[in-house]
């Protein structure tokens, strides 16, 4: 592990450094008061130009590299803000592309959405993908992709504050895997919570649709995620699912662990209207789902999508690039046995060590870029030639190769909510624990949250004021 001590006399742009810090080592920490550390200095200076100091020993010997920028033609704060940033930003990383002698795939980006900032440059009419790849040193390939999704997500992206979207969170598992961050845990240890979270959970649900009439929202789709919502019983989960009925185009519920299929859940998904699922393996070998936690055999994946085939659902799978103990080879199994059984959506996820999981606690190290990258090409490469096409991304911090995930669609079957979620184009009215509310005005191009209560237990206890806030945040200036 790295501690850094970051010296700088621009602190709002602290965090930013510190990213850049991370994306090139995730096992670097921010110094607090340790005996040993690494400094680094980044100095800004507005003189007849922008000049960005860097200073650091990181690697044993202090380098010191100083960089001019124009200064920002405009006035306004929030312009100026914005482009210092981009100079304390591209100036880090290019010396600690200079230090690691590496480049990464998405240069000095760091942010979550990609394709947002590209088709905010597209529709001002620049040339996105001469900003991605000169100013912000992004791959060609990369570029690409993020050109191929804009591209594809036209017909599908929401242009209306009228539109919005339901997301139901069910914060249970049937066992944690060991990747997990969220707030979701083993449904045997919370099986006393069930029952109240199922109570409170109907009655937010309610109150979401009054809003929705009172204000004639369309709800474009609903999904149900955790979690695991088919942890509870099917006849739990029918008690939630049977009160969304908006009318909605697209209604996902994310089964996901195949175990938890049975033909009875199916039936009832069906039954009220679902038409989208999950049955994610994120591996074909057993090996490793028995190291992650999955409690579930390789065949029970095979089964389980056999039996779902058996509807008219459209079907996602999921896999995971760089889980612990996997090869190159392991991963391409994966890859092909998934593209054999033909599913609708193939969502290729890159491992992100995140606070609160096992494998972080462990200290377990997702460096091995280069093993990554192979993956995540491998993976591209193969289900675009057995016809998919990327339809969403988004990436996260501590990724393995600081790559990105990415969701294929074969033919009109592209995730609506998916691509809501990650564009940030639509209102999203979220129930249940750990649930955060998006809320759009597009006019002022501005996006304000509201987040219920993390667990279970927090929820319950604290739902009435939960409910409360919940109706402000809808009600407030509200021009429908």
């Amino acid at each position: 592990m790295d501690i850094v001590k970051i010296t700088t006399n621009v602190d709002n742009f602290r965090n930013d450094i510190a990213d850049e810090l991370r994306a090139f080592n995730h096992n670097t920490k921010e110094y607090k008061n340790e005996d040993e550390y690494y400094n680094f200095e980044v100095i800004l200076e507005e003189k007849d130009t922008l000049e960005v100091t860097i200073k650091t020993d990181i690697f044993g010997s202090l380098v010191e590299d100083k960089y001019t920028y124009d200064l920002c033609g405009s006035k306004d704060k929030l312009e100026v803000k914005s482009h210092n940033k981009f100079a304390v930003k591209i100036s880090t990383y290019r010396t600690l592309q200079k230090l690691y002698n590496t480049s990464l795939p998405y240069g000095s980006l760091t942010g979550i959405r990609p394709t947002k900032l590209y088709r905010k440059y597209d529709n001002l009419g620049e040339n996105a993908r001469k900003i991605f790849t000169e100013k912000y040193l992004v791959s060609e390939e990369k570029t690409s992709l993020i050109a191929d999704i804009v591209e594809l997500q036209k017909p599908f992206l929401n242009t209306s504050e009228g539109e919005v979207d339901v997301f139901v969170n069910i914060p249970f598992c049937p066992s944690r895997c060991s990747y997990c961050s969220f707030v979701s845990t083993d449904i045997s240890k919370q099986r006393k919570y069930v029952k109240d979270y199922i109570k409170c959970l109907q009655n937010e649900i309610s109150i979401i649709k009054n809003i929705v009439l009172e204000n004639n929202y369309i709800v474009r789709a609903v999904y149900i995620g955790g979690g695991t919502p088919s942890s509870l019983e099917v006849v739990e989960l029918e008690s939630i699912v049977k009160l969304l009925d908006f009318n909605q185009k697209e209604f996902t519920v994310e089964v996901g662990r195949p175990d938890t299929i049975s033909k009875s859940l199916l039936d009832m998904l069906e039954k009220y209207g679902v038409t989208r699922i999950s049955i994610n393996p994120q591996t074909f070998n057993q090996t490793t789902l028995d190291s992650i936690g999955r409690r579930h055999t390789v065949e029970e994946i095979y089964k389980a999508y056999e039996l779902a085939r058996q509807y008219k659902f459209l079907i996602n799978m999921d896999l995971i690039a760089l889980l612990p103990g996997e090869s190159y080879e392991d991963f391409l199994h994966s890859v092909t046995e998934t593209i054999k059984l033909n599913p609708d959506n193939i969502t290729v996820h890159t491992l992100s060590l995140k606070k609160g999981s096992r494998l972080n606690e462990a200290n377990y190290d997702n460096n091995e870029g280069d093993l990554a990258s192979r993956m995540v090409d491998i993976a591209k490469k193969l289900v675009v030639e057995a016809g998919y096409k990327a339809y969403y991304m988004y990436r996260q911090k501590n990724m393995s190769g600081n790559l990105e995930n990415t969701g294929y669609s074969k033919g009109n079957t592209s995730c609506i909510y998916n691509i809501d979620i990650m564009e940030e184009n639509t209102s999203i009215m979220a129930c249940g624990a750990g649930a955060i509310s998006k809320r759009l005005y597009q006019s002022e191009d501005r996006l304000e949250r509201l987040a219920n209560m993390k667990n279970a237990k927090e929820y319950i206890e604290r739902f009435d004021d939960n409910i409360k806030k919940t109706i402000e945040f809808w009600q407030k200036d509200n021009k429908n």
